[in-house]
């Protein structure tokens, strides 16, 4: 969100820090070669495409500045700063703070470390403070995370005050609501059942950076695991009642968690080779499932079987041979 502040391209901090960058540079009688920014993404994490761009830069370019804002626009944590003025340092750069006055004196060394240490409290005690709220806010029934398919967020103002809540989609909650509702019936796997609403028009909820596309078979079997859907909220592992508007009955949401428990035990999906024992039969070698195989003769003939799926992986960890599928009926 910093990043767009204001209906600006690059919001209103990068600007800045890029002013004072130049300024260093003009003081230091520098020519800037390439500028490296990583729009939105948190210096917790070193794995930034921008700065492992920089790092490939100053490995392969004779450079003799590297000049930052701030340290902690750089790393927020000590391992990646190491990591990082390591490799500068290999590659003969001198890290340049706009801010803070570091060299490469004892002094300036010392005081670099100290930067860097309270960068990485700043963040992470930063975090727990934002976690802290937000278990709370789960606590008092509000949704601490992206609303899921079917509620989209909404933006009220109450005696003055914005208030973040969330609503039912119109455009989706329907179809979500008959996905439980047709999943219920026993009649249908989560495949089949996904591909017939995503026909209906069954679509994730679109972003600035992502339009609307298929839900994903991982997020629609979710979607029939979530508990949000009866006016629950799951939140580290606890739930609380939830203060935005249910969708699904509880008798129904019950019963879809019942067949889902049931079909995921046996495991009988519909697959490419589909028999009624399929998922319910198991190796007595090696405890895995025996699955559907279909051999073909020399005369084209198809004769089934079922083999262990653990020798089919590893032939050495398990000697049970197919078995004729008529003989497992029996």
């Amino acid at each position: 969100e910093q990043a767009t502040r204001g209906g600006e391209a690059e919001g209103f901090s990068i600007p800045a820090q890029r002013e004072a960058c130049r300024r260093k540079a003009a003081s230091l009688g520098a020519v800037i070669v390439e500028e490296f920014v990583d729009r939105g993404e948190s210096a917790r994490s070193a794995k930034r495409p921008e700065l492992q761009r920089m790092l490939s830069f100053i490995a392969e370019n004779p450079t003799s500045y590297c000049i930052v804002h701030k340290v902690d626009r750089l790393a927020r944590n000590r391992v990646d700063d190491v990591e990082i003025n390591l490799a500068l340092s290999q590659a003969g750069v001198t890290l340049v703070s706009c801010s803070e006055n570091i060299d490469e004196t004892p002094s300036g060394i010392l005081l670099h470390g100290i930067m860097s240490s309270i960068a990485e409290f700043y963040s992470r005690n930063l975090a727990s403070e934002v976690n802290k709220g937000l278990i709370e806010k789960a606590k008092r029934g509000g949704t601490p995370f992206r609303a899921p398919i079917g509620y989209r967020p909404v933006r009220l103002w109450e005696d003055g005050r914005e208030v973040r809540s969330v609503e039912i989609d119109p455009e989706r909650a329907p179809l979500v609501k008959r996905a439980f509702e047709m999943y219920a019936t026993g009649e249908w796997t989560t495949r089949t059942l996904r591909a017939e609403l995503t026909e209906k028009g069954l679509l994730s909820r679109p972003t600035p950076k992502r339009p609307a596309r298929p839900v994903t078979i991982s997020a629609f079997h979710d979607m029939l695991r979530n508990p949000y859907y009866v006016g629950i909220i799951e939140y580290r592992g606890v739930r609380y009642p939830g203060k935005h508007p249910a969708q699904v009955e509880k008798a129904v949401w019950d019963e879809v968690q019942r067949i889902l428990e049931a079909q995921n035990f046996a495991g009988e999906k519909r697959r490419a080779h589909h028999h009624y024992p399929k998922g319910s039969i198991w190796c007595g070698c090696c405890g895995s499932r025996l699955i559907v195989c279909n051999a073909k003769s020399r005369s084209g003939a198809i004769y089934p079987y079922f083999v262990c799926i653990g020798r089919q992986r590893d032939p050495g960890s398990c000697n049970k041979r197919a078995l004729n599928i008529e003989r497992v009926e029996r």
